[in-house]
């Protein structure tokens, strides 16, 4: 009896195993056969999945907005451009409300703008201002011009080889000029624009001795509140009419005032691409020295794009300074 039930039960289990194998067998027999439209959807999906993760959507997305946008770091991307006008780095979008009510550059006589007027609607709201008659007082109107910078600098040879992070310097598409000694090398006939070589340059004073020449040249503006950090880190703009620098948008700390010291300039200012649907077009107003009205503008580089160009007949140069 035993042996008859290992017999039944390995005869069964070879039953088994042949069913299983006959199974087998057909289901790798069986041809499965797509509709197709079943090919087509998988062929454009695969085509779909291709543009929206290839290198070249990124191209795509920054035309459509008008911007580069860094989808790792969720900021966007500025660069230099050709000429090397602005600077290489990756910002935050601006709050589109800077361009609330914003249609034009206002302009207020500095004896009607008080301190607690230029702190409520002006000095943090990033709201354009042009103050006229603001520099009336200073010495730096009858002082300041290219050869008291070429003496500052030229005074001690040290001077100009000092390196630090604070020292930059732009020539704004002027190709000949390397450095800040160059500058300071110019021949007389492009000095006093007698030849149709424009240039254009700026840079920070952080040489000490400089610096501290040029703060008893000048004074916080009166509408600057007393207890804000005294004026630092000044910065200079100079060149010759027909040129300046190409729209950009800066990347240092603060607002800034920039007073006209000599020479007319005429700026551009823009709202943000990010901010084009909301804000309006470009805004353009020209600021004048002491001997016309003594102008000052105050103006968040950080969020307006802006430009510049030299007008009239005289080398422009314009003494700026950040505000806190």
């Amino acid at each position: 009896m035993s042996d008859l039930r290992r017999r039944k039960v390995s005869s069964g289990s070879d039953q088994e195993r042949k069913t299983k194998t006959s199974e087998v067998y057909k289901a790798k027999s069986t041809v499965v056969v797509l509709e197709l439209s079943s090919v087509l959807c998988i062929v454009f999906g695969v085509l779909i999945g291709s543009l929206l993760c290839g290198p070249w959507i990124h191209d795509i997305v920054g035309y459509c907005l008008g911007y580069r946008w860094d989808f790792v770091n969720k900021c966007i991307m500025e660069s230099p451009n050709e000429n090397g006008y602005g600077t290489d780095f990756c910002r935050i979008p601006v709050d589109c409300d800077i361009c609330k009510d914003v249609h034009k550059i206002d302009e207020i006589h500095v004896s009607e703008l008080s301190v607690q007027l230029f702190e409520e609607r002006y000095a943090y709201s990033d709201r354009p201002l042009v103050v006229r008659n603001a520099t009336l007082d200073w010495k730096a109107m009858d002082t300041l011009n290219y050869y008291w910078f070429k003496e500052q600098y030229l005074s001690d040879p040290e001077i100009l080889s000092y390196k630090h992070e604070d020292c930059w310097f732009n020539k704004y598409g002027t190709k000949e000029f390397r450095n800040l000694a160059s500058v300071f090398r110019l021949n007389e006939d492009r000095i006093k624009l007698k030849d149709n070589k424009p240039w254009y340059v700026g840079w920070a004073v952080c040489h000490t001795d400089v610096a501290n020449n040029l703060y008893s040249l000048y004074s916080r503006p009166s509408f600057i509140n007393p207890d804000s950090t005294p004026p630092s880190k000044p910065w200079i703009f100079i060149g010759s009419p027909g040129h300046g620098a190409n729209i950009h948008i800066d990347n240092v700390d603060l607002s800034s005032w920039q007073a006209q010291i000599t020479g007319i300039k005429k700026w551009f200012i823009q709202p943000p691409p990010e901010c084009s649907r909301k804000c309006g077009n470009t805004m353009e107003i020209t600021v004048y020295p002491v001997i016309i009205l003594g102008d000052i503008i105050v103006l968040n580089t950080n969020v307006w794009f802006h430009g510049t160009l030299v007008l009239g007949s005289q080398l422009s140069l314009v003494l700026t300074n950040e505000y806190d």
